[in-house]
């Protein structure tokens, strides 16, 4: 693949030249590869979409900027560049004063890219969520996923699980691509990746649970706790025991939409015919059969935002906390402080009365009726 900027910037090479070199040539080789695989598979990697160039060229000096720090730190030449260094060179950033939130920011959003390739490519499980230390206020309200990102949240979520029929018309280019991610994905050979593993590929763990988290504000380890016996499909509910619930003070049953009860019911289905899930009642487990914590949905909405159309203000970085948030605010100003504190399981009203607050919805549906 051919790209319309040097592989290498000059600062870069100026710096390798100092380890030998070989290592300017390794380095392209290796840069190549990144980049290749971000322009063929980094926006959607089950539909063989890739960045456009304008991304692809900022993520690429972004990246840049990343291993020169990266060869200054370890004293030598590599490329294996991990969490732990993704934290480290995070933090460095933040303690500079010159560096604002969005620059930041980009610089997360471009490593997190560069761990899908080497999740897909080198076979890492790299689950790295940033933590940067924005200085931009956001008023006097906390940050918390509107409600006008809800529907295209979910639609994210539909779309994360979806993967083209095997037997769907497409160029023998678009398949080897879509064959190549699949053999990657799964672990197995290109050459049997088959319309089982295309079938395969479409799930409804994700929109299942993006769908709940909506309806209920499904706290991180609310998710990683989730179990089957939870699901009350016959009345749209998710009763949560007691012996289960986050502050063990009692038993909560939190209502569903009739659409999320549906996703919940196929996604049930589905589950039953998964190994990781034999003896287990957890409702939903990580691809490495281990539950749901705080860096796994963080790393999962993260992927989701960026992979589809989601209002984010540009300098909020949205943790999985704040779908939690948005779907307080709304409950607690649109239906009421009592049915919030149920809905969303708080111990205390004085806890739900937190989120009732003018928050910029309300504002303006009351501005549109004031004269």
């Amino acid at each position: 693949m051919e790209f319309d900027f040097p592989l290498v910037s000059e600062r870069s090479e100026a710096d390798l030249e100092g380890f030998g070199l070989n290592m300017v040539d390794d380095y392209r080789d290796f840069k190549e590869e990144v980049l290749t695989w971000l322009a063929t598979y980094g926006k959607h990697p089950e539909k063989g979409e890739g960045l456009s160039k304008t991304t692809l060229k900022s993520t690429h000096y972004k990246l840049e900027t990343v291993f020169r720090w990266l060869w200054k730190y370890e004293d030598k030449y590599t490329t294996e560049f991990t969490p732990e260094h993704a934290d480290r060179f995070i933090d460095l950033l933040n303690q500079t004063d010159s560096m604002i939130d969005s620059t930041v920011l980009h610089h997360a959003k471009d490593i997190k890219r560069f761990f899908k390739f080497t999740n897909h490519v080198y076979g890492t499980d790299y689950e790295w969520e940033p933590k940067p230390q924005l200085s931009q206020s956001n008023g006097d309200e906390r940050a918390y996923l509107r409600r006008a990102a809800f529907q295209p949240l979910y639609e994210a979520a539909l779309d994360y699980g979806s993967m083209k029929s095997y037997h769907t018309d497409m160029s023998s280019e678009e398949r080897e691509r879509l064959k190549l991610y699949l053999s990657q994905r799964f672990g197995v050979p290109k050459e049997k990746v088959g319309p089982e593993d295309f079938k395969k590929a479409n799930s409804w763990k994700v929109p299942s649970m993006i769908a709940v988290t909506l309806d209920t504000g499904l706290r991180p380890i609310e998710v990683g706790r989730a179990k089957v016996s939870w699901v009350n499909l016959e009345d749209n509910e998710l009763n949560v025991p007691k012996e289960d619930s986050t502050k063990n003070e009692g038993h909560w049953n939190c209502s569903l939409k009739k659409r999320t009860a549906t996703v919940l019911e196929r996604w049930l289905d589905e589950r039953a015919s998964y190994d990781k899930y034999a003896d287990r009642d957890e409702l939903w487990l990580t691809k490495r059969g281990t539950k749901y914590g705080k860096d796994s949905c963080n790393y999962l909405l993260d992927t989701l935002i960026e992979r589809g159309n989601v209002p984010i203000p540009a300098h909020q970085n949205i943790s999985w906390y704040a779908i939690r948030h948005g779907v307080a605010t709304y409950w607690a100003n649109h239906v009421g402080p009592h049915h919030a504190k149920e809905q969303l399981r708080h111990k205390s009203i004085n806890t739900t009365m937190k989120y009732l607050h003018s928050d910029a919805e309300t504002r303006n549906d009351a501005v549109e009726q004031i004269w």
